[in-house]
């Protein structure tokens, strides 16, 4: 079984209808990151996990996020900087195990006419992530294999209906059924987990992934994304873009 980790970076909304422009402050990308694991190795991961923590002084139980400040962590700019590469660096351990899906947020809006609001946006990004898990679940154990994979993902805690989980789900739903026009998604199990990422080295990882993605296509800083690039999925070739990086403009 494969466990593949989502999260993502910048919003998936900000776009005004009426100027038919972004909004101020919004960013111009947004991002869904996912690393993808053999479920063997999720007790390896959170070892290498709670081992970087105890190295910069911090409670093995403290949840560790790509946009979380140094100074509430208790570090210094430079230990900061370094820790972010040493989880970086665990991450890019594990080959093919993470895919990028960048979305040109004012093109999306602007030409897609399926993508009309936030949700759109969202779950068109996940369909695309998905495609790419089968896609990989195919390189590495043939053809048509129907390795089963489980994905999890950080659950919207801001919402006391938890409208926002459910809005996922349906779109997790709604992608497993549909496929794309290349492949359907017979891999993944029938539900989207939802998990505490202060309780998830996994989603933590997922964060990270999403986060030096981002930073790169977002502010065109590649400091990140150089190290994680021996983890992303790539062709025989080493090719990264359409495979495990997918730019949607």
């Amino acid at each position: 079984m494969y466990i593949v980790f989502i999260d993502e970076s910048g919003q998936p909304g900000g776009w005004n209808k009426d100027e038919k422009c972004l909004t101020t402050n919004s960013s111009k990308f947004f991002t869904l990151s996912g690393f993808m694991i053999d479920a063997n190795n999720i007790l390896e991961i959170e070892s290498k996990f709670k081992d970087i923590k105890i190295k910069y002084g911090l409670n093995e139980y403290t949840e560790i996020k790509w946009s979380c400040s140094y100074s509430k962590l208790g570090l210094n700019f430079e230990q900061y900087i370094n820790m972010k590469k040493d989880i970086i660096e665990i991450i890019s351990n594990y080959k093919n195990s993470v895919i990028g899906i960048i979305m040109d947020k004012e093109y999306c809006y602007k030409y897609r006419t399926e993508i009309k609001n936030h949700n759109d946006l969202y779950a068109f990004s996940l369909n695309l992530l998905m495609e790419r898990v089968c896609m990989e679940i195919s390189d590495r154990d043939g053809r048509n294999a129907i390795t089963p994979a489980l994905m999890f993902t950080d659950s919207r805690k801001n919402d006391n209906n938890n409208k926002l989980d459910k809005e996922l789900q349906i779109a997790y739903i709604r992608a497993r059924s549909l496929g794309t026009h290349y492949l359907k998604f017979s891999n993944f199990c029938e539900s989207l987990v939802f998990i505490d990422s202060s309780f998830s080295s996994g989603i933590q990882c997922a964060d990270f992934c999403a986060g030096a993605i981002h930073k790169k296509f977002e502010s065109d800083d590649d400091t990140f994304f150089n190290i994680l690039t021996l983890a992303i999925r790539c062709n025989k070739e080493n090719n990264i873009y359409g495979n495990g990086i997918k730019i949607y403009k």
